[in-house]
């Protein structure tokens, strides 16, 4: 018995039908049958009427993944934020305050390998030896890998302290090291010498005098962190399995979902410009000779 072949051609034939229909859907959905000139204008006019076109990676409209996402990625970069912020402030005021102490050399040494360590490296140490080993050896788990069910305040305590913490870690590193510099070129100014020879305390000196004008290249980075915080970490919440803006944009990224890459793209660039903004208002009340000039 012969066995009948099937014609490659014929096949094609007869599959074609259906990829013209899929062809005609695509072409329908981002409007690729209107003229390349028209095409923006009808973007930014969906945009202005608040459609953003839906999600083909997760199947939901892109307002409502990007307020979902979006909300997610805030409970994890929210206390990352205030945790790095208020410490990465108290080291830079103690090791300027002890230049060359053994705390100052430790703080240094531990900031310079949290500033080498990759993000996905810190995350990982983490979430082994607190999540996994700490499991085996006290039969505790205080933390999860990941968010979980969140269903009341100490729940969603155990999921987003993990994360939190190595983005905390990541930006204490760098930070502090700025800081430390800045803190030290404000304390050796002449007006500080003033201070001191008017017999103010050196609390006073430091917390009032000193500190504001320190500020001003940590207001700097903690507006460029804490957008890129709010866009979304890839990697900490691909490791953790977070379901947040970052997580999002990869899946997007790798499903060509260009709806949904779109609208992660112009939230980062917003962000961006609004906090580089509220940190050029700060610039002048930390310093009003920045204001006056």
């Amino acid at each position: 018995m012969v066995s009948a072949t099937v014609d490659p051609l014929s096949e094609f034939y007869i599959c074609l039908p259906r990829c013209q229909e899929g062809f005609d859907r695509i072409e329908q959905q981002y409007n690729l049958d209107t003229n390349i000139f028209i095409r923006p204008f009808t973007y930014f006019g969906d945009l202005l009427r608040g459609d953003f076109g839906d999600s083909s990676s997760i199947g939901e409209p892109v307002v409502e993944v990007m307020k979902t996402r979006g909300w997610n990625t805030a409970m994890v970069a929210i206390p990352a934020f205030i945790l790095g912020a208020v410490l990465s402030l108290l080291l830079s005021v103690y090791s300027a305050r002890r230049q060359y102490s053994v705390g100052d050399y430790t703080f240094t040494g531990l900031s310079f390998i949290g500033f080498a360590m990759p993000s996905f490296v810190l995350a990982l140490i983490l979430q082994v030896v607190f999540a996994v080993k700490f499991e085996q050896w006290t039969g505790l788990k205080p933390f999860n890998t990941g968010r979980k069910t969140g269903e009341n305040f100490f729940q969603l305590l155990r999921d987003v302290t993990l994360p939190a913490t190595s983005l905390a870690i990541l930006g204490i590193a760098a930070d502090s090291r700025f800081g430390r510099s800045s803190m030290l070129e404000t304390l050796n100014q002449d007006y500080i010498r003033t201070a001191r020879a008017k017999g103010l305390s050196e609390r006073t000196v430091v917390w009032k005098h000193a500190l504001r004008n320190g500020l001003i290249p940590l207001v700097t980075l903690w507006a460029l962190g804490f957008s890129a915080l709010l866009s979304g970490s890839v990697v900490t919440e691909s490791i953790f399995s977070w379901p947040g803006i970052g997580q999002a944009f990869l899946r997007a990224l790798g499903d060509a979902d260009l709806d949904l890459l779109m609208a992660i793209v112009m939230f980062t660039g917003i962000i961006t410009v609004v906090f580089n903004l509220l940190a050029d208002v700060l610039y002048g009340i930390l310093d009003p000779r920045i204001r006056l000039g």
